[in-house]
């Protein structure tokens, strides 16, 4: 029997327990404290939120997701695609795995109920794009919506390090399974840093933050795609993490050189955003430094998988990080 999907305005209305049952073990971005705060404080402006949610016989939810609609401009087109487009999709731009939240299997009548539900919502929108976005290829997800009938295409693979057993030289030994060229360049860059007297701190995002962080964050994505980190609506979602976000922080006398926004859930560390100045009179880079503390960081989390996001492919790959495929599960149509 395909289930009834109902639409919510609001997560509140479902409930944070009901939610984050639903939720599980998924990524930190599907969980109520993030999506509560993106709704109300939405990093792409003019987003609203919509909660699809589909319940057992008995009323209880059976799985969920959440979509948002926006007039915006794709931030992963092509540099040549400028347009606004009105667009339905889920999960959110800034989340680079989304999932079907689900207490059972992801199948293909469940994925068809849902898609029924976001067809007609962009039918009474009107809407140019609808669909699912950030879809690991591979995933039950994807798997579901393709024997759905749904296409997918590729776009930006995003980029993880899955933790080897515990140890007390994790970072070394990630390190002995580059290139040798890159790891002394990084073992040079880090002991310059040290002598140089760099500060490095990775601590709750809340008692971290500052307009430099803040500032330094939307200059870097402003190259890609500008005010994708709007200060305020970053901010917000910060605090409202508490303890599920941590941010590290590179300084030199007194001065933030680098920093990443770290967003915590019970199996992956997600170095998420941040962004990084590039002095010319300093013998090494903030950049790899940076990046060094964030591979150190993210052993010493204990979480199994660090996720290190999308762009800057080459060097990511150059450092062994692996990427993971990603898809868009997308229909496109004329506005009416």
């Amino acid at each position: 029997m395909t289930p009834e999907v109902s639409v919510y305005a609001s997560v509140g209305d479902i409930g944070k327990a009901e939610w984050d049952r639903l939720a599980g073990d998924a990524p930190v971005f599907h969980r109520f404290d993030f999506v509560s705060s993106i709704e109300s404080d939405p990093l792409t402006r003019g987003t609203t939120a919509k909660y699809l949610v589909a319940r057992d016989r008995d009323g209880s939810p059976r799985a969920a997701a959440v979509l948002y609609l926006q007039e915006a401009r794709d931030p992963f087109a092509p540099p040549d695609d400028q347009r606004v487009r009105r667009m339905l999709v889920g999960h959110m731009w800034h989340c680079y795995d989304t999932w079907l939240l689900a207490s059972g299997p992801v199948d293909t009548q469940l994925i068809t109920a849902f898609w029924r539900e976001i067809e007609r919502l962009a039918e009474h929108h009107r809407t140019e794009i609808h669909g699912m976005v950030n879809v690991a290829l591979g995933s039950d997800l994807a798997v579901a919506l393709e024997e759905a009938g749904i296409t997918g295409s590729e776009t930006t693979p995003r980029y993880q390090l899955k933790v080897p057993s515990p140890g007390e030289d994790l970072f070394d030994q990630h390190l002995s399974t580059v290139g040798r060229a890159s790891r002394r360049c990084l073992r040079q860059y880090w002991r310059r840093a040290q002598r140089a007297g760099v500060d490095i701190t990775f601590r709750e995002g809340k008692e971290a933050l500052d307009d430099a962080v803040l500032e330094l964050c939307l200059a870097t994505a402003d190259k890609h795609a500008p005010g994708y980190y709007p200060p305020e609506q970053l901010s917000a979602l910060i605090r409202a993490l508490g303890p599920n976000c941590r941010i590290l922080r590179v300084e030199l006398d007194g001065v933030l050189l680098a920093t990443s926004i770290c967003l915590l859930d019970e199996t992956r560390a997600h170095f998420w955003a941040g962004g990084c100045l590039y002095p010319q009179q300093l013998n090494w880079s903030p950049q790899y430094v940076l990046f060094a503390a964030e591979l150190r960081a993210g052993f010493e989390s204990g979480r199994p998988v660090v996720e290190f996001g999308r762009r800057n492919d080459e060097f990511k790959r150059r450092y062994g990080l692996t990427p993971i495929r990603l898809g868009r599960f997308t229909v496109e149509r004329t506005a009416r």
